[in-house]
C-alpha cells in the first residue's frame, strides 16, 4: 500500500461479529430464533390449531349425535304406530264413554298424520338448536383451553429465544403442576447453570489476565532496567527472572491440563502403582523446599494401597496437595499423608489424605477451593507461592481417573484433603 493511502473498508460480510462478555455468543436475534426453531415456522400457531381442532370435534359430535338421534326417534315412532295398528298397545277403554253430548268410543288414530310430522319437525329443530348450543359452548371452552395451553408454551418459547440471543437472565414461572411446570423447572435449572458457567468464565478470564500480568511485568521491568543500565545482571536478578518464567511456564501447563481434562482429551497411561511409595517419592523430590519451610512431612500406608493410575498424573496430584499443605502450615508444624485401603459398593478403592496444621478453610468455601485461581483471602499475593491452579488441576485429574476429591476441616484445626480412587481401571466411573 502506498504512503498516504488508507486501506479500503472491509465488507460487512467479512467483519467478525463481536460480543461483550456476558452477552452470549454474539448471535443476532433473528439468527438466534432460527437456532431455536431448527425448522421453518408453521403457518398456524399452536393456539389456532388447537382451536380449530376443538371446533372440528364439536361440529362432528353435533352432526353425529343429531343424525343418530333423528334416526332412532323416527324408528321408535314408526314401531310404536305399528304396535298400535296390530292392537298391541292398550287403549283407555273399548267401552262407551258418557259425556254431556252423548256416548264416545275410543278410536285408533291413523298413522303419520300432520301432527306427527309436525312433532318430528319440531324435534329436529330442537335437536339442532341444542346441538348448536352445545357446539358453541364446546368451541368457547376449546378456545379458553387452547389459550391456557399455548400461553405457557409461548412464554417458554420467548424465554428460550432470549437465552439463545445471549440473555441468560431469562426464567419461566409456570405453576399449576404437570408436565409444563416440569419443563419450566428444567429450563430454569439450565438457565441457572448457564449463568453460573458464564460467571466462572468471566472470573477465569480476569484471573488468567491477572496471573499472567504479574510475572510478565516483573520480567519486563527488570529486563528494561538492565537494558537501560539501571540494574546489573546479577545472579540474584537472573534467578528472579528464572523463577518468574518458570511460574509462567507452570501456569500455561496447568491451563493446558485443565483444558484437556475438561474436554476429556487428557490421555492416561495407567498401570498398577503403590500410592504409598509414590507419596514418599514426591516428598523426597520436594525435600529441599520442605526443609526451607521448616515443616515436617509424615507418610504412612494402611493395607493394600495399589491402584491402576497414571503415575505421572498422580504424582502431580500429590505434589500439588503437598505444596498446598506445606504452604499453609506454620514453621515447626507437621503435614501428614495417609494412604489406606477402603471399599465402595463392594469394590476396592484407595483413599489418600493430606492433613495440615494451617488456619483451616471457612465452611462456605470448602467446595470453592477447587475453582481455578480461587484464593480464600483476595488480598493474598503470589508471595505465598503457587499459581492458584493447583487444586483445580487436582480435582480434574482425580475425576479423569474416576475418583473423587473433597476438602474438610479437622476438629483439631487445619484442613484435610481426601482423594479416593478406584483400585482397578474397569471399575472407574
Amino acid at each position: 500500500m502506498e504512503p498516504g493511502t488508507s486501506s479500503p473498508p472491509r465488507p460487512m460480510a467479512d467483519r467478525p461479529r463481536t460480543s461483550s462478555i456476558g452477552q452470549g455468543a454474539g448471535y443476532s436475534e433473528p439468527a438466534a430464533i432460527e437456532l431455536v426453531r431448527g425448522r421453518p415456522r408453521r403457518s398456524l400457531s399452536l393456539r389456532v390449531q388447537l382451536s380449530l381442532a376443538f371446533v372440528v370435534v364439536a361440529l362432528l359430535s353435533v352432526v353425529v349425535v343429531a343424525f343418530w338421534a333423528r334416526q332412532i326417534t323416527a324408528l321408535e315412532i314408526t314401531e310404536y304406530h305399528e304396535r298400535i295398528r296390530r292392537g298391541e298397545v292398550p287403549w283407555i277403554s273399548d267401552q262407551p264413554i258418557l259425556v254431556r253430548e252423548g256416548f264416545v268410543r275410543a278410536i285408533k288414530p291413523p298413522l303419520f298424520v300432520a301432527s306427527q310430522r309436525l312433532f318430528l319437525a319440531n324435534f329436529n329443530r330442537s335437536l339442532w338448536f341444542a346441538g348448536g348450543t352445545a357446539g358453541l359452548l364446546a368451541v368457547i371452552a376449546g378456545l379458553v383451553l387452547a389459550r391456557r395451553i399455548s400461553h405457557p408454551l409461548q412464554e417458554l418459547h420467548d424465554a428460550v429465544t432470549g437465552v439463545a440471543a445471549g440473555n441468560l437472565q431469562q426464567e419461566v414461572g409456570l405453576g399449576g403442576g404437570g408436565e409444563l411446570e416440569d419443563v419450566a423447572s428444567a429450563f430454569n435449572t439450565m438457565a441457572h447453570r448457564l449463568r453460573e458457567s458464564e460467571r466462572q468464565r468471566q472470573e477465569l478470564l480476569a484471573a488468567v489476565a491477572h496471573e499472567l500480568r504479574t510475572p510478565l511485568s516483573i520480567i519486563e521491568g527488570n529486563l528494561e532496567a538492565m537494558l537501560d543500565g539501571v540494574r546489573e545482571p546479577t545472579p540474584d536478578l537472573i534467578a528472579t527472572l528464572h523463577t518468574q518464567s518458570a511460574l509462567l511456564s507452570q501456569l500455561i501447563t496447568d491451563l493446558r491440563d485443565l483444558s484437556l481434562a475438561d474436554a476429556r482429551q487428557l490421555s492416561l497411561r495407567r498401570r498398577p502403582v503403590d500410592l504409598t511409595a509414590l507419596c514418599r517419592e514426591s516428598v523426597e523430590a520436594m525435600g529441599l523446599w520442605i526443609e526451607e519451610r521448616k515443616v515436617t512431612v509424615q507418610v504412612s500406608g494402611e493395607g493394600d494401597t495399589t491402584a491402576e493410575v497414571d503415575p505421572d498424573r498422580l504424582r502431580q496430584v500429590v505434589q500439588n496437595l503437598l505444596h498446598n499443605a506445606v504452604r499453609f502450615t506454620p514453621a515447626g508444624g507437621r503435614v501428614r499423608i495417609t494412604v489406606r485401603e477402603t471399599a465402595r459398593e463392594q469394590n476396592q478403592w484407595v483413599a489418600l489424605e493430606v492433613e495440615d496444621e494451617g488456619p483451616g478453610i471457612p465452611a462456605e468455601n470448602l467446595t470453592r477451593v477447587f475453582e481455578p485461581f480461587y484464593r480464600e483471602d483476595p488480598s493474598r499475593s503470589r508471595a505465598s507461592g503457587g499459581t492458584g491452579m493447583g487444586l483445580a488441576v487436582v480435582r480434574l485429574l482425580v475425576h479423569v481417573h474416576g475418583g473423587d476429591v473433597r476438602a474438610e476441616n479437622r476438629p483439631a484445626g487445619g484442613s484435610r484433603f481426601v482423594v479416593e480412587l478406584p483400585a482397578q481401571q474397569e471399575r472407574a466411573r
